[in-house]
């Protein structure tokens, strides 16, 4: 651990998706999956807007993963109100017409609380309140897509969906699981990054200052050791914002140890659980990510030695988010270090244009800005 400089260190926590990119890639993906369900379902009027994705996330459902299969339950629920017979058991679409409606998605945002931490089963739950005449086999065909929604080798949605995220080559070489299409990454094809060449550039001039670190914090997966499989998402962004070089910590790696380490559910350290923020502070100062992780759970289990963390004390940390458990994770982490006797001032900046986002952030953030471009990296800790 390198020794506490004169001056108190300074730290940026930015969040990858919606701060640093814009997430074209995994809105135009998952749209394109919702679509091609209810094509398969016999919905071909399906849609999904981007003010209801930005409702999703402001429920903290904001994992593809678990919106897409959620939408293919809401679709079922539409479709068997005309047809209780169809199952979703493919993509080709269906060769007729049982609803010429929309689903009604917005009756689903605006009445489900809160998206849980495992945004598919609370769903289910909520679904099943809603809507009481269900069969059980019905129930059990919901149960199979909302709980296996993040299981690449069991789920009905999400085997195309990544296959249209990552690409088809990408898919099959890293799932070994045959392409059902043909097609280029929408990452690589729509994500767009936010920073300005000039930003950027001021920013590396901010970080010229020994004292002044930055690093990423994303639930996108990310590299993990062998063994675990997550694909490289946070990893495309990173090269495709120009801050590759900056230390990250992507959902693969905090799963993989969750799982291997900590006898937990593979979700349990991410936003918005504090290990994510503390384990990215760690890796700012220069800590490999493994030893990082392992110093921030033991923060959070109350294990953690002082002396792991002394360097922190007196450091000024502005985390800029676009979702509440982005910032309830920095929020989290820096209460943890103030009860170990650390004293950390700590700034939450919640981002975005849309208001229905925005009015999720103003419930924790400090403030808020439509885009990191605003920012002045000198002023930004005055």
């Amino acid at each position: 651990m390198p020794a506490p400089q004169l001056n108190s260190y300074q730290l940026i926590l930015f969040d990858m998706d919606g701060v640093l990119l814009q997430p074209r890639g995994y809105h135009t993906a998952l749209q394109t999956s919702v679509k091609r369900i209810g094509q398969a379902l016999g919905v071909p009027q399906t849609e999904l807007t981007d003010n209801q994705i930005a409702r999703f996330e402001a429920l903290n459902i904001t994992n593809e993963w678990d919106s897409v299969a959620i939408c293919a339950a809401l679709i079922l629920i539409h479709v068997w109100q005309v047809d209780p017979s169809p199952r979703l058991d493919g993509m080709s679409p269906c060769p007729r017409v049982i609803s010429d409606k929309k689903p009604n998605f917005d009756n689903f945002l605006m009445h489900l609380p809160d998206g849980g931490d495992i945004p598919g089963v609370t769903t289910y739950t909520f679904l099943l309140e809603q809507n009481p005449w269900l069969n059980n086999d019905q129930r059990a065909h919901l149960w199979r897509i909302l709980s296996h929604c993040r299981d690449i080798y069991q789920s009905l949605t999400l085997p195309a969906h990544q296959e249209t995220v990552l690409g088809s080559e990408n898919f099959t070489e890293h799932y070994h699981l045959p392409p059902r299409f043909d097609t280029h990454s929408y990452l690589s094809q729509y994500d767009r990054a936010i920073m300005t060449d000039q930003q950027l550039l001021l920013l590396r001039e901010w970080l010229e200052h020994p004292n002044h670190k930055a690093g990423i914090m994303t639930n996108r997966p990310s590299r993990s050791p062998d063994g675990y499989l997550s694909s490289p998402e946070a990893e495309l962004g990173t090269a495709l914002i120009g801050l590759d070089d900056l230390p990250y910590v992507g959902s693969g790696v905090l799963a993989w140890f969750a799982v291997n380490h900590c006898q937990l559910p593979d979700h349990s350290l991410l936003k918005p659980n504090p290990v994510h923020a503390l384990a990215l502070l760690q890796r700012c100062l220069g800590q490999p990510l493994t030893t990082s992780i392992e110093c921030a759970v033991s923060l959070w289990q109350g294990q953690t030695d002082v002396h792991n963390w002394q360097w922190l004390n007196n450091a000024k940390i502005v985390a800029f988010e676009d979702s509440v458990k982005g910032l309830q994770s920095v929020k989290g982490a820096c209460r943890l270090l103030e009860a170990l006797g650390i004293v950390v001032s700590c700034k939450l900046v919640g981002v975005g244009k849309n208001p229905i986002k925005l009015a999720a952030l103003d419930t924790i953030s400090h403030n808020t800005i439509e885009s990191v471009n605003q920012v002045n990296w000198i002023e930004l800790f005055s």
